[in-house]
């Protein structure tokens, strides 16, 4: 039993652009020439094959460099904080008068009772 499924064609209306194609078949000279090219175009791929291969054995005798170590920078040393002395004060010195903020602010004379 040799059937075949037979699908309906659904026709879209969508034209597509084709190149003519001549009736007439191709001179000798064209022939060769086409002939000529596409050989030349297989030399070339396989040339790039080889070449290909090649840097690929070549790479793969490269061992991978890990993450490059750069020295570290030496940090100085901190300096060192020298604390300032408080100024002495003596009993002539006056002693520091704090203005109140605020509403007693204003009531405030400057002078310290």
């Amino acid at each position: 039993m040799n059937m075949k499924s037979r699908k309906k064609l659904v026709q879209t209306g969508l034209k597509l652009d084709v190149k003519p194609i001549s009736d007439k078949g191709l001179t000798e000279e064209e022939y060769m020439a086409k002939v000529a090219e596409l050989k030349k175009e297989a030399e070339i791929k396989k040339q790039q094959e080889t070449l290909n291969k090649v840097a690929e054995q070549h790479f793969a005798q490269r061992r991978p460099r890990g993450p490059v170590q750069r020295p570290q920078q030496r940090r100085g040393m901190p300096r060192r904080v020298i604390p300032r002395p408080e100024p002495i004060r003596g009993l002539l010195h006056p002693e520091e008068v704090t203005r109140p903020a605020g509403f007693m602010g204003l009531l405030f004379d400057g002078v310290k009772k």
